[in-house]
């Protein structure tokens, strides 16, 4: 009788410590997708502030490398004047010096939020084929997305000309106002340079980035 009362107890605790390593486990597993799982895509985009006219020509490939040194949410000075244009903040790119770049101020923007990033990427899908041209690059995209892709946009001096992944493409009017407004583009431009942008002849977007000129300069 002992001997089963033993038995018992121990089959007991077995049992017990059985459940709680399966309720462990099964947490563990939430855990991890509610870690990956939540993990939203990104857009970084690095643009040249303003309208900005340049001696010859800014390629795609110099924005990447720009945006791939560059810190985060921090400005670029580059001195005009010189042929070689040097740093003028040793802190920006780590110190690197950068070449015959004719870019006066460049900023980074991240934008992460889940609504936008997959409109945006939705709308990507309805790029077309376009006529090739040789770029003077203005505003450099890289969408990571979470399957692990990446895709790059390269927008022109003028601002309907983009290449995707070194292509070029006609993008919908939508997507190009999404990247240039959440990104804060268009308030480096004075009120009278909006009529560059074909997406802004629609009203209610033109004065969105009315709205955002005027906040910069408050």
């Amino acid at each position: 009788m002992i001997y089963f009362e033993l038995n018992m107890r121990y089959s007991f605790i077995i049992i017990l410590l059985l459940a709680v390593n399966a309720c462990n486990h099964k947490q563990q597993n939430s855990n991890t997708n509610n870690t990956f799982g939540n993990k939203n895509d990104s857009i970084l985009i690095t643009y040249d502030c303003g309208l900005v006219s340049t001696p010859f020509a800014v390629h795609c490939e110099k924005l990447a490398s720009i945006q791939e040194h560059h810190p985060k949410n921090q400005y670029i000075n580059l001195n005009l004047k010189e042929k070689d244009a040097s740093i003028k903040d040793n802190n920006v790119l780590n110190g690197i010096r950068l070449k015959q770049i004719p870019i006066g101020l460049l900023i980074d923007t991240f934008i992460v939020d889940k609504t936008i990033t997959s409109k945006i990427i939705r709308l990507l899908d309805n790029k077309v084929n376009a006529p090739d041209f040789k770029e003077d690059a203005r505003m450099y995209v890289t969408i990571k997305k979470t399957d692990g892709s990446i895709d790059f946009l390269c927008f022109d001096h003028f601002p309907d000309r983009v290449k995707y992944n070194g292509q070029s493409c006609s993008i919908d009017k939508e997507l190009l106002f999404l990247l240039r407004y959440y990104s804060g583009y268009y308030s480096w431009f004075e009120e009278n340079n909006l009529k560059r942008f074909e997406e802004l002849k629609d009203t209610l977007l033109y004065q969105k980035a009315l709205e955002q000129i005027k906040l910069r300069e408050k």
